[in-house]
């Protein structure tokens, strides 16, 4: 059986100019990420930034919902939490936990982008057989390095014409079409 885990990255990202940038955690998105990752039983959430401040904002965060929330549910949310710096770290520990290296798998609204990309039924049959690590971007979107490293690119949310999500409810919606029904 597949487990899923998810990375919130924050590099290398696209900037409004198109340039390669390290974004700011939004501290909105540790505890409803997590918030949502235990919704449908996401095995971890990583938070991934190579900013040593950044890191630290993310272990605060994560600490002040452990240790100052009185609903359980939302601490037991925030322990799936793991602060990390590069993502490397979470495939290393993923394929030491799991026995095998995860499938990357990146999102991204952008079209037209040279990647395999899954459809939902294949993403949800693979998921229940794999592990897989489910990336998503934070800025302007992941860098083009970073989706030609992964082994498929999921299919973009899309709404009526206008196409600019929070990424906290892309995660949401995201996770619905993989893993909703299992729930």
């Amino acid at each position: 059986m597949g487990n899923l885990y998810i990375a919130l990255l924050h590099f290398p990202m696209r900037s409004r100019e198109g340039g390669i940038v390290a974004t700011a955690l939004t501290s909105i998105n540790v505890p409803d990420i997590a918030r949502t990752a235990r919704t449908y039983g996401a095995s971890r959430y990583y938070v991934v930034t190579p900013l040593a401040s950044q890191r630290r904002i993310a272990e605060r965060l994560r600490s002040f919902w452990m240790e100052e929330e009185e609903s359980s549910n939302r601490r037991e949310a925030v322990s799936l939490v793991a602060v990390r710096e590069e993502i490397e770290e979470c495939f290393d520990e993923i394929s030491a936990a799991e026995g095998q290296p995860p499938l990357l798998w990146g999102t991204s609204a952008r079209s037209g982008l040279p990647y395999p990309r899954l459809s939902w039924d294949e993403a949800r049959a693979l998921v229940r057989e794999k592990p897989v690590l489910l990336a998503f971007g934070t800025g302007n979107g992941m860098a083009d390095e970073l989706l030609a490293a992964c082994d498929a690119l999921l299919p973009p949310v899309r709404g009526r014409g206008y196409n600019y999500l929070s990424v906290r409810a892309a995660v949401a919606i995201i996770l619905d079409r993989l893993k909703g029904e299992e729930v």
